[in-house]
């Protein structure tokens, strides 16, 4: 069988190194000096406040002060599910076998009240248990 030839030519064509881009001329930025004194002036002015030479004296001292930071107060630790059950009492676990029916109208009934569906069934016992 004899080999096929192929004409690249075009697509070399295509590969060919892109012309130059020229960019626009750099211009430079305009660096001025800014003097706080008048700056703050502006501000005061813009927005109404008048501020005397004491007070500005006392800013200036603060922000050129070292910070010293207050110390934290401890946070009190977050009780685990272990600890906020001791606290209720020991807990045991029980298991129910319920008809599917009766368990979708639990968790309709528990949604509607907001509430999770073992604080609803712990509520229903002791107000049942409560009665008798």
């Amino acid at each position: 069988m004899a080999k096929k030839k192929f004409n690249i030519s075009s697509t070399l064509k295509k590969n060919s190194p892109a012309e130059e881009v020229k960019l626009a001329p750099k211009i430079p930025l305009k660096k001025t000096a800014k003097d706080p004194e008048v700056i703050k002036t502006k501000v005061d002015e813009i927005h109404g406040v008048t501020i005397d030479q004491e007070t500005v004296a006392e800013i200036k001292e603060e922000m050129t002060s070292p910070v010293v930071e207050a110390p934290k107060p401890k946070a009190k630790p977050k009780a685990t599910k272990k600890e906020a059950s001791a606290e209720k009492g020991r807990m045991v676990r029980m298991t129910i076998d319920t008809p599917e029916e009766l368990h979708l109208q639990l968790k309709i009934k528990s949604i509607q009240t907001r509430m999770s569906m073992r604080d609803y069934v712990l509520r229903l016992i002791e107000k049942d248990l409560k009665k008798g």
